[in-house]
C-alpha cells in the first residue's frame, strides 16, 4: 500500500493514472458551473491542475505530465469545439501552465505558496502573466480558427480573466491540500458561532433570486468579511477551500439565471463576478498566507529562542564546572572545596556527626620543579590528583585541590581510626606512583597528610578546623614527611 508521504514525494504509476482523470473532470466542472448559456467562461480551474502538480513535483517527470493533461483537455474539448480546434486551444493551456511554471522558477519562489511575496510572484507569473499570454493566443485562435466574431481584446480579456481567475483559485487549493497540515486545527466556541454564521448567509446568498429577498439586498460580496475571518482562525487550507466553494457557487448561480449581482447584462454580470472573485481570492487567500507567514515565523523565533536559551544553559553549565574546576588537575578547586565544607560543616552540625578533614601537602616540590621543570611538576600534580580521586571511594569524600602543590579531602567518617586509615591510604596512594623524586629521602614522589575530625557543634567555627588540619601537616612534615599526623582536639576549641 502506498503510504501518503511516498504518494506525493514523486508521481509514480498511480498518479500519472489519477492526473488525466482529475483533470477531464475539472473541464467538465467548469463546463458545467462556471460556463454562462452566452458560453462566457467565469472562470476556468484545468490549468491550475498541471500547474499545481508541476509545482507539488518540482517539475519531476514533467513532460508525461504534460502529456497526459494534454490528452484529457483534448479529449474533454472535442464536444464543444472542432477537433482542430480543441488541440490549438489545448496547446494554448498547455504553453500557459509552462510559461507559467517557468516564471515561477526563474523568480526564486517557494512553491509552496506558504509568504506573502512567493503568492505575489505566484499571482505575477500565473494570473496575469501566463493567462494574460494565453488569452493573447486564444482570441487569435478563436478568430482565425473558430471564425468568431467578437473582438480580438475582448477575447483576449475574457480568456485572460477566467484563467487567471482559475489559477488563483484553484493552485492555492491543490498545494494547500497535497502538502500536510502544518498545525491541528482547534476550534473554540467562537469558531463555532462564526462558522454557523457563515454557513447561513451563505445559504442566504445562494438561495437569493436577482441579488435579493423580500426586497433586501443580498450579493456575494456579504460573504467577504466571512473569509477574511475564516482566513484568520482557519489557515490557508480551509480558506483556500472556502474561496474555491463561494467562486464555483457565484459563477453557478450565473449560469442557472439567478442573476447573484442583480438584474444587469450579461456582460456586466460577469465583469462583476469576476471582480468579486479577483477581491475574493485577494482578502481570502491572501490575508490567509500573510498570517501563516507571520505565525511561522513567531515558531522560527521561539524555535531560535528556545535553542539560544539551551545554548545558554549549556554555556552556563559548562562556565559554572570550570569556575569550580581546577583547570590544572580537572579535580575541585579552592572555591568549590570552601562550598562544600561549609555545606557539609552545616549538615554534620544538624546531625551531630562527625567531620574529617584532611590536608595534604606534595613533600619537596619546590626541589622538584627546580630538578624536573615546571612542565614535570604540573604532570605529576595531575598524577597525584588521579591517585587521590582513585583511592577515595565514599560517596560522600571529596577531594579538591586546595592551592599550589597542596591538596584536600573531606569526609564523612564517623570514627577517628577510620580517618587516620582514609588518609594513610590516600598517603601510601601517591607513594605507590614511583614518581622519580632524586632530592627527596625516599627517592620518590610523596605528600605528607594533616587530619582533623570533630563533631561541630555552635561553638566551633570552620576556620578553627581549618588551623588544627593545617597545624597537623606542618608537624607531619616536621617529623620527616610522607607520614600522616593527626590534630589535637584542644586545638579547635
Amino acid at each position: 500500500m502506498i503510504q501518503r508521504d511516498q504518494f506525493w514525494e514523486r508521481p509514480n504509476w498511480l498518479f500519472c493514472m489519477l492526473l488525466p482523470l482529475f483533470h477531464f473532470a475539472s473541464v467538465k466542472l467548469t463546463f458545467f458551473c462556471a460556463v454562462t448559456p452566452e458560453n462566457v467562461v467565469v472562470v476556468w480551474l484545468p490549468n491550475a491542475v498541471l500547474l499545481a502538480t508541476l509545482l507539488r513535483f518540482r517539475g519531476q517527470r514533467a513532460p508525461l505530465l504534460a502529456a497526459l493533461t494534454f490528452s484529457s483537455d483534448v479529449l474533454a474539448n472535442l464536444p464543444v469545439f472542432p477537433w482542430y480546434e480543441a488541440i490549438l486551444l489545448s496547446v494554448v493551456n498547455l504553453l500557459e501552465v509552462v510559461f507559467t511554471y517557468q516564471l515561477m522558477r526563474r523568480s526564486g519562489a517557494s512553491f509552496r505558496l506558504q509568504r506573502l511575496q512567493d503568492l505575489i510572484k505566484f499571482i505575477l507569473s500565473g494570473p496575469v502573466a501566463g493567462a494574460l499570454l494565453a488569452g493573447l493566443m486564444a482570441a487569435f485562435v478563436l478568430q482565425k480558427a473558430g471564425g468568431v466574431t467578437t473582438s480580438y481584446f475582448t477575447l483576449a480579456r475574457l480568456w485572460w480573466f477566467g484563467d487567471g481567475l482559475g489559477l488563483l483559485i484553484y493552485t492555492p487549493l491543490l498545494l494547500a491540500f497535497t502538502h500536510p497540515s502544518q498545525q491541528p486545527l482547534k476550534l473554540t466556541r467562537l469558531d463555532d458561532l462564526a462558522l454557523a454564521l457563515t454557513l447561513i448567509l451563505a445559504a442566504a446568498v445562494l438561495s437569493a433570486h436577482g441579488g435579493e429577498i423580500d426586497g433586501v439586498s443580498v450579493t456575494p460580496t456579504l460573504l467577504m468579511p466571512a473569509a477574511a475571518v475564516i482566513a484568520f482562525r482557519f489557515g490557508p487550507r480551509l480558506t483556500t477551500l472556502f474561496v474555491a466553494l463561494v467562486s464555483l457557487s457565484t459563477a453557478m448561480m450565473m449560469t442557472t439565471g439567478m442573476k447573484p449581482f442583480g438584474d444587469v447584462p450579461v456582460h456586466l454580470e460577469t465583469v462583476r463576478a469576476q471582480e468579486f472573485i479577483l477581491t475574493l481570492c485577494m482578502v481570502g487567500i491572501g490575508f490567509a498566507v500573510l498570517l501563516n507567514e507571520l505565525q511561522t515565523r513567531e515558531r522560527e523565533l521561539e524555535n531560535r529562542v528556545r535553542e539560544r536559551t539551551r545554548e545558554l544553559e549549556v554555556s552556563n553549565r559548562a562556565l559554572a564546572t570550570m569556575s569550580i574546576t581546577d583547570s590544572l588537575t580537572g579535580i575541585a578547586n579552592r572555591r568549590r572545596f570552601d562550598e562544600i565544607l561549609a555545606a557539609e560543616w552545616s549538615r554534620a552540625r544538624r546531625g551531630k556527626q562527625a567531620l574529617t578533614l584532611a590536608m595534604l601537602d606534595v613533600d619537596l616540590f619546590k626541589q622538584y620543579n627546580d630538578n624536573y621543570g615546571h612542565q614535570a611538576g604540573d604532570e605529576a600534580l595531575c598524577r597525584v590528583a588521579e591517585a587521590l580521586t582513585a583511592h577515595i571511594r565514599r560517596s560522600g569524600d571529596f577531594v579538591a585541590r586546595y592551592g599550589g602543590e597542596e591538596f584536600a579531602i573531606i569526609s564523612q567518617s564517623n570514627a577517628e581510626d577510620q580517618s587516620l586509615e582514609m588518609a594513610s591510604m590516600a598517603c601510601r596512594s601517591v607513594e605507590d606512583l614511583a614518581l622519580p623524586h632524586e632530592t627527596s629521602p625516599f627517592d620518590v614522589l610523596t605528600v605528607s597528610v594533616g587530619v582533623a575530625v570533630i563533631t561541630p557543634d555552635e561553638g566551633d567555627a570552620i576556620a578553627s578546623f581549618l588551623k588544627a588540619a593545617d597545624t597537623a601537616l606542618y608537624r607531619a612534615k616536621q617529623l620527616g614527611r610522607n607520614r600522616v599526623e593527626q590534630a589535637d582536639v584542644g586545638m579547635m576549641i
